[in-house]
């Protein structure tokens, strides 16, 4: 299940946290330089440390910790989706905001009027919005071009 995984990311890897929050996983970025903060942070809202950092591996601690070999990110999500066997649902797609991890709210087509594009609310119907940066999303190229980026390299052979 997909609230079954929390991770947080050191910067070098936020935009793994990208697309791992567009498949529907929470998933933070560390600000500041990845290290006993970050690992503390983890500890405390029990999250999966990602990194690319060799030296996190060094550290003591006593949560998960997984050191990213990949360098593409196509590489990247297809490491962590099979190291965690995380199963990709369609209905948790989507659901977060890419920018800030907060979890979207469906919002009324009204309340979008001037918030959005006039070709976007003449060709949309369902919206998502997110309370904490009020950053508007709706299905459109956008989530095909993510679809065909993840089919053609990410859930490949």
């Amino acid at each position: 299940m997909v609230d079954d995984f929390k991770f947080i990311t050191d910067a070098a890897l936020g935009k793994l946290a990208k697309w791992l929050r567009l498949l529907g996983y929470d998933t933070i970025v560390f600000p500041k330089q990845a290290g006993r903060e970050m690992l503390r942070l983890a500890d405390v809202e029990r999250r999966i440390v990602l990194t690319r950092r060799k030296d996190m591996l060094e550290r003591q601690f006593s949560g998960r910790l997984y050191f990213v070999h990949g360098i593409e990110i196509a590489h990247q999500l297809k490491e962590v989706i099979r190291k965690y066997t995380l199963k990709i649902n369609n209905q948790a797609m989507f659901s977060r905001c890419i920018k800030c991890n907060e979890k979207l709210i469906s919002i009324t087509r009204e309340e979008v009027c001037n918030l959005v594009p006039s070709f976007v609310f003449e060709n949309s119907s369902a919206y998502n919005k997110c309370l904490n940066c009020c950053k508007i999303y709706w299905s459109g190229t956008h989530q095909r071009n993510a679809l065909q980026y993840l089919k053609q390299n990410v859930f490949t052979k």
